[in-house]
């Protein structure tokens, strides 16, 4: 399908920026709406898949090339990948409550909160870039946000939380709750954050809003927000960065 100019701008700044293609493509086995695997180890290009039909495609693209944007404007020292180990996952397992479960699962569950650890709050200096400089995306970035709090709140439902163990509930709907600040603040919608405010995450979600707010927005200082959000949410010692490496 054709891309907005404004799409096609971000996927060049990708690729002057990485030294590497884009390659963005349908994929209707996706159980999410979109995702990016980045060019490492010599890989020739990053590729950024999409589920069709979605109403958003423009922005989706640009959502997942911009964390692209961020880690290639740093320098090639200071450009990193968050990793868990097979310590820091048994750590984890046990920190979070997960020793009932089969192993698998359970690290499947650690591999999600990291990655949410890491996409929700530098997804948000992704998205005011976007709203900022790219406003033909706007609409297109507000439907999916609607969507993404809709699902989030969904999973607040009882017998969905009492599936899993209260810390790792607790650190996963602490970001939930952050997310859903942030849109209600750039949608001038309250109502997002009142679901999260009945059952008590409004000061932790305050507390990890703060630290977007008040945190440098350079690229650079994106590992030191994570590590922020890491200390508030109780899953510091769980991850570590590793360079990350084109060749």
């Amino acid at each position: 399908m054709p891309l907005f100019p404004e799409t096609d701008k971000i996927i060049h700044e990708v690729k002057r920026l990485s030294g590497r293609d884009v390659h963005v493509q349908e994929d209707p086995t996706l159980q999410v709406l979109a995702t990016v695997k980045t060019a490492r180890d010599g890989a020739p290009a990053h590729f950024v898949r999409y589920q069709p039909g979605s109403q958003a495609v423009n922005y989706l693209i640009a959502y997942q090339l911009g964390f692209l944007v961020r880690l290639f404007s740093c320098a090639p020292e200071q450009r990193f990948q968050v990793v868990a180990s097979g310590d820091e996952k048994s750590l984890a397992a046990e920190r979070l409550g997960l020793q009932t479960f089969e192993e698998a699962f359970a690290s499947s569950l650690v591999d999600s909160i990291i990655t949410q650890l890491l996409t929700v709050p530098v997804g948000m200096r992704v998205d005011r870039r976007i709203r900022s400089e790219f406003p033909s995306l706007i609409p297109e970035q507000e439907v999916a946000a609607r969507s993404q709090l809709a699902l989030h709140e969904k999973a607040l439902a009882p017998e969905i939380r009492s599936r899993f163990p209260k810390a790792l509930v607790d650190a996963n709907t602490s970001m939930n709750a952050a997310f859903a600040v942030f849109w209600a603040r750039e949608l001038g919608e309250r109502r997002y954050r009142l679901p999260y405010s009945v059952l008590g995450y409004d000061s932790i979600a305050d507390e990890l809003i703060e630290a977007v707010d008040h945190s440098l927005d350079e690229p650079e200082q994106d590992r030191d927000l994570i590590c922020r959000w890491a200390d508030i949410t109780k899953l510091s010692g769980l991850f570590h960065f590793k360079l990350h490496q084109l060749d």
